[in-house]
């Protein structure tokens, strides 16, 4: 049976035009309408795919480059070398500079899930090689970290994926987002390293006093609270439970102390 792209002719135009025609129909059905012409469109060049892209973000009424950087980074097509080749397009756009950061999409941290205690994430492990470069990009504004109110923290944590939680805690992630859900999620693993990584900031720097040295005393990323602490005691996280009202100092409200006494 012959497919729709045999039908109307597809198969026998040149590829050139194939390419041409797609950039004036953006069609997201077109590469997909055989195989032949899904091969072709695969093997479409990056400079090719960073055209199609950044005219399929300009329809939608994107007005800076942030604009667009937010709308492209959404497609899977979108990868570093897709990027190089983006960059001189954009800068050669009439687009209105501006100085607001762009979005991460959810795409780049929705797979993440735990790996087994054999196989630990690794700072080569995507996504975070991308982000990082994303972070070096000239004249682009850098992402928002906190995009989706944190949803690569708090996906990051689920997967302990602590070269993440590291970079993106650097970058000025905050574990506060979504009342806290990333530190929510770290107790529920019951994990009290990933909660004290989220919770204090750590300062390599020494300051010396009196001829010994030590770690400088840092503010914490966020308040500890009642309700992580009922979190810790409702999933039998001992250890949590003690950090927060040993060292963090969080008096328990009377529905948790009669759990903790029951």
């Amino acid at each position: 049976m012959s497919t729709e792209a045999e039908r109307t002719g597809l198969h026998s135009l040149p590829v050139e035009l194939l390419y041409e025609i797609q950039l004036y129909a953006l069609s997201k059905d077109l590469p997909y309408t055989s195989q032949h012409i899904r091969d072709v469109f695969i093997s479409a060049s990056p400079r090719y795919r960073a055209q199609y892209l950044l005219e399929r973000a300009k329809t939608s009424n994107s007005i800076s480059r942030s604009d667009i950087f937010s709308r492209v980074l959404r497609y899977g097509l979108c990868s570093k070398d897709v990027i190089e080749a983006l960059i001189p397009m954009l800068l050669d756009d009439p687009l209105s500079i501006s100085s607001q950061r762009y979005e991460l999409p959810r795409r780049l941290f929705r797979r993440l899930a735990p790996k087994t205690s054999s196989d630990q994430w690794k700072d080569h492990d995507e996504p975070l090689p991308f982000l990082q470069y994303l972070f070096t990009i000239p004249d682009i504004p850098t992402p928002y970290i906190d995009s989706h109110d944190g949803y690569a923290l708090t996906k990051a944590v689920h997967a302990r994926f602590v070269p993440l939680i590291q970079y993106l805690l650097g970058q000025g992630a905050s574990p506060a987002r979504k009342h806290a859900l990333a530190v929510t999620v770290a107790i529920r693993k019951k994990d009290l390293e990933l909660v004290k990584l989220l919770v204090e900031r750590r300062d390599p720097v020494l300051v010396t006093k009196k001829g010994k040295a030590k770690k400088r005393k840092l503010h914490d990323r966020l308040d500890v609270t009642p309700a992580m602490l009922k979190t810790a005691v409702k999933c039998d996280a001992r250890d949590i439970v003690d950090y927060l009202i040993q060292e963090k100092g969080v008096i328990p409200d009377m529905q948790t102390l009669q759990m903790l006494l029951g």
